[in-house]
């Protein structure tokens, strides 16, 4: 049985296709050729007798697949940012930060909750169990398949294999196509650490996924985009295996007139330009209070400046488009409205087709109908929308789709507190921006239209296992309540319990 990467082919023409919709071709890779047809029956039976020798069952034996996977990617991170850079041109610092990190305090907290979550939560009996023993214990679903976004291409994959392996699971893991040098680096990794029958890794096109469903995995976990996720919800339908999928939708920042304006301009910058915003959560729409819009404007070039110079183009921490398709997608959003002067060297910095580069942009007076405002954007064009009263801002929120996530600035508690309430959004931080997804203890997933279900933490285990009923009896004594013949007697007493 052979674990193969995604083929090391030229990326997709759509900048957001993951693997289910990727065009690249099947064939051989440098990790071995793609698993198809019934090499990936055969990797199932392996999958299916591997779980069912209990060999991930005990605790200790899920903490120790969690250290060794953190062994390999500690081992592996400096090949892992080599392939990064070789896919997107990205530099490691964003790749360490909004990748790694997260992924490794994913695993650091399950080795630490794996032995308690095994153990079960004991619950009080009803009547009818007089004298014994309930729990509610998670028990793995089994075979879990996981796909991978091609914004994350090492977060959104290592994350659900944690969380899976932490709940007791086999899982296939699908790289995202658009990223062939991550996702070869991440088969060799794996094919390092762990025996096919816990963990393979398989790479294709459409056959593959059609191949891989057919097998009826006990679940599927997706991170991609709507089209991506239809597909998929076709191809589970016909054997009715079971899916859960973050599809992503816009997120927005707000910056009140009472926020602190370094700060939040600081943190929305970094949430969104890192980069180039072609990261799944990066703010899409800024909302600014209209009597600080100057101040905040004013804000955000100081720290565009800062961060990465007058001529971004030029700057080691500002990254490129990942595809041609990913430029002509921004200067489609470009010409949707009005560009703000960026800085000192705004004249040469515009968009340059050769080198996919689309520079850092605040654009400003986009129609209210426009698409811009109900998609993601994955690029570096930040959309400002000023808004008079706060009542304005949230009636505008509530007439996008459900949102990714909310970013707002503000420093009254109840104002906060009314944000939350108020937005449909997968996430909602206040005075920050974008931290939510370095932190294992927090839900990483969506509402209504960017999708259902989560990864990370507690979220990420009871996504990946199903709760039990479990219950130990006594011997003790039996309640006759319970038991043929009836009696009128018995009836006036349940009668008289249950009143």
């Amino acid at each position: 049985m052979t674990q193969s990467a995604a083929p090391s082919a030229a990326p997709s023409s759509v900048p957001h296709a993951d693997a289910v919709t990727a065009t690249a071709p099947t064939g051989s890779s440098a990790t071995g050729p793609s698993v198809i047809g019934e090499d990936m029956a055969a990797l199932a039976a392996r999958q299916k007798a591997f779980i069912a020798s209990g060999a991930v069952l005990p605790s200790g034996a899920r903490v120790d697949a969690l250290r060794r996977l953190r062994e390999g990617v500690q081992g592996y991170r400096d090949r892992l940012a080599d392939a990064i850079r070789a896919d997107y041109g990205r530099p490691e610092h964003p790749f360490l930060v909004r990748e790694v990190v997260p992924v490794l305090h994913e695993i650091d907290w399950l080795i630490k909750a794996v032995p308690g979550f095994c153990g079960g939560r004991r619950v009080l009996p009803s009547l009818g169990q007089f004298k014994a023993r309930s729990y509610v214990r998670r028990q793995p679903l089994g075979r879990v398949a996981a796909y991978a976004h091609w914004a994350d291409p090492f977060r959104s994959l290592l994350v659900p294999l944690a969380d899976a392996m932490g709940a007791g699971n086999a899982v296939v893991l699908r790289p995202s196509a658009e990223a062939p040098a991550t996702a070869e680096m991440v088969a060799r990794m794996v094919r390092q650490y762990f025996e096919p029958e816990h963990v393979a890794v398989v790479g294709g096109g459409a056959e593959t996924d059609e191949a891989l469903l057919a097998t009826a995995p006990d679940f599927v976990w997706y991170d991609g985009d709507a089209r991506g996720a239809r597909t998929i919800a076709a191809l589970a339908a016909p054997t009715l295996t079971p899916y859960a999928a973050i599809t992503g939708g816009p997120s927005a920042a707000l910056v009140h007139g009472d926020a602190d304006m370094a700060m939040a301009a600081r943190r929305i910058v970094w949430a969104k330009f890192l980069h180039a915003g072609q990261l799944r959560a990066a703010p899409d729409v800024l909302l600014v209070q209209r009597t600080v819009l100057d101040r905040v404007l004013d804000a955000l070039r100081t720290e565009l400046e800062r961060a990465f110079g007058p001529q971004p183009r030029t700057s080691a921490d500002f990254g490129r488009m990942v595809s041609a398709a990913g430029f002509a997608r921004q200067a489609e959003r470009l010409a949707i409205g009005r560009a703000l002067p960026f800085g000192p060297g705004d004249a040469a910095n515009q968009p340059d087709r050769a080198s996919l580069y689309v520079p850092p942009t605040l654009l400003t007076d986009v129609p209210d109908d426009s698409p811009v405002l109900r998609e993601e954007g994955f690029g570096p064009v930040l959309v400002v929308r000023p808004y008079t009263r706060l009542d304005e801002a949230t009636a505008f929120l509530a007439g996008l789709p459900a949102l990714t996530a909310l970013y707002a600035f503000t420093t009254a508690h109840a104002r906060g507190e009314r944000l939350m309430e108020t937005t449909r959004a997968g996430a909602v931080l206040i005075n920050d921006a974008a931290t939510h997804l370095a932190n294992p203890r927090l839900p990483q997933g969506g509402v209504g239209e960017t999708g259902h279900g989560a990864m990370a933490g507690p979220a990420g285990l009871a996504t990946f296992s199903a709760p039990r009923a479990t219950a130990v009896g006594s011997n003790f004594f039996d309640i006759p309540l319970r038991f043929a013949p009836g009696s009128d007697l018995k009836l006036k007493v349940l009668k008289r319990l249950y009143k």
